[in-house]
C-alpha cells in the first residue's frame, strides 16, 4: 500500500511540475504577445507625433541678420508717447550757403537818327531864329534834317504810337511816347506805316519822307522832327549825344 501511495504521489508531483510548466510558459507567451501587440500600436502615434510640421516657404518669416529684433528698448512707443525728432544741426556761419543776390540790369536807350542827312535847321530853345518861309524870327522848337522824297523815318527809340493826326502847316505828323516822360513828333510823313497804340523799336521805320512842309518850304525837302520831356521841349541831337551840327 505504501508503495503504491508512493508511486502515485511521485507520478502525481512529475504532473503538477510539468503542467506547472506548461502554464507559465504558456503565461510568458501570453505576455509577449501583448506587449508586442501594444508597441506595434503604439508605434504610429509616436511616428506622427515625431514628424515635424513642414510650413509653406511664404508663411516662414526671414529671420536673417538684416531683420531688426525688437527689444524693451526699441519697441514701438505707446499710443500716448510721441517720438521725439531729432534735432537737425544748425549749419553754422561759415558752411551756411550765401543768398544769391539778383542782379539788376538797367539798360540805357538807345537813340537812333530819324533822318541821315545832314541838321539844316537845328533847335533853338528860347533863341529866336529867322525863319525863310515866313520872312520872320521865331523859335525853333524841332531839328531839321535834309532827306530825300520817300527817304524811310525811323523811330528815335523805342516807345509807343501815340497819335497819327493831319496838320495844315506841317502835314501828316506821328508822335510816339517814350519812358520818362518823353514824346517826340515826327512831321511831314507820308505813307505812314504805323497806328495808334502799337509798339515799336528804337530805328524802326514809321513811314516815308514827303516832298515837301509848307510851314518850312523854302529849306527843300527835310524831316522836321521835336521832341519833348513832360511838354518841355528838348534838343533831339542831345538825345542823339551830338555836340556840333553835321
Amino acid at each position: 500500500m505504501k508503495q503504491y501511495n508512493s508511486k502515485h504521489t511521485a507520478a502525481l508531483s512529475t504532473r503538477g511540475f510539468y503542467t506547472i510548466l506548461t502554464v507559465c510558459c504558456l503565461i510568458i507567451a501570453v505576455s509577449a504577445w501583448v506587449l508586442w501587440s501594444s508597441a506595434t500600436a503604439s508605434e504610429p502615434a509616436e511616428t506622427e507625433a515625431s514628424t515635424p510640421i513642414i510650413t509653406p516657404a511664404e508663411s516662414i518669416p526671414d529671420l536673417s541678420e538684416d531683420t531688426p529684433v525688437l527689444s524693451e528698448e526699441t519697441a514701438a512707443p505707446e499710443e500716448d508717447e510721441q517720438p521725439v525728432p531729432e534735432e537737425q544741426p544748425a549749419e553754422s556761419e561759415e558752411t551756411a550757403a550765401p543768398t544769391p543776390t539778383p542782379t539788376v540790369t538797367v539798360s540805357a536807350p538807345i537813340y537812333v537818327r530819324p533822318a541821315s542827312g545832314a541838321v539844316i535847321t537845328p533847335f533853338s530853345g528860347d533863341e529866336l531864329l529867322f525863319q525863310p518861309t515866313f520872312g520872320d524870327w521865331r523859335v525853333h522848337t524841332g531839328t531839321d534834317f535834309a532827306a530825300e522824297p520817300g527817304e524811310n523815318v525811323l523811330a528815335l527809340t523805342d516807345g509807343t504810337v501815340q497819335e497819327v493826326f493831319e496838320d495844315g502847316l506841317y502835314g501828316t505828323c506821328v508822335t510816339l511816347s517814350h519812358d520818362a516822360d518823353l514824346t517826340s513828333t515826327y512831321r511831314g510823313l507820308t505813307d505812314v506805316r504805323v497806328v495808334a497804340g502799337q509798339a515799336v523799336t528804337a530805328g524802326e521805320t514809321l513811314g516815308a519822307v514827303a516832298e515837301t512842309i509848307d510851314a518850312e518850304a523854302a529849306l527843300g525837302t527835310h524831316l522836321h522832327v521835336e521832341a519833348a520831356r513832360a511838354g518841355t521841349p528838348v534838343d533831339v541831337l542831345e538825345l542823339l549825344g551830338e555836340s556840333e551840327i553835321e
